[in-house]
């Protein structure tokens, strides 16, 4: 009797389409001189990106902030002692980036759990 679980690669492409198509749509990728596999965006990209991972209860683990290319900080939910599903660590860490500098990029370390890759188109 064989099982069929699925591959790991097959998780992180679901996990891949997850993101593309109910979270980065309708938003740029800026990741031109930067690395080529990461995504980058704009600030107000970056605000709308939130409001989805908010929105469908997406873990936000890791945030990157970049001014003028170069890194320029980082922050984590455990400096914050939140899950990493619970918006007010990403909303705090997000307002003082951009109370720092205006207009730098934003890239994240994004966790869609396997309930949410698991359920039905609706």
């Amino acid at each position: 009797m064989s099982t069929s679980t699925p591959s790991p690669d097959s998780d992180e492409i679901k996990h891949q389409e997850f993101l593309v198509n109910k979270v980065f749509y309708d938003l740029e990728n800026k990741n031109e001189g930067l690395e080529a596999d990461k995504n980058y965006f704009s600030e107000n990209d970056f605000a709308s990106i939130l409001l989805r991972a908010e929105h469908y209860g997406i873990g936000i683990y890791h945030m990157e902030a970049y001014h003028e290319l170069k890194l320029y900080g980082t922050d984590n939910h455990e400096v914050y002692r939140k899950k990493a599903t619970h918006p007010q660590w990403y909303k705090s860490a997000f307002g003082k980036f951009k109370r720092a500098h205006k207009n730098m990029l934003y890239s994240a370390t994004f966790k869609v759990s396997q309930k949410l890759l698991d359920r039905k188109e609706e």
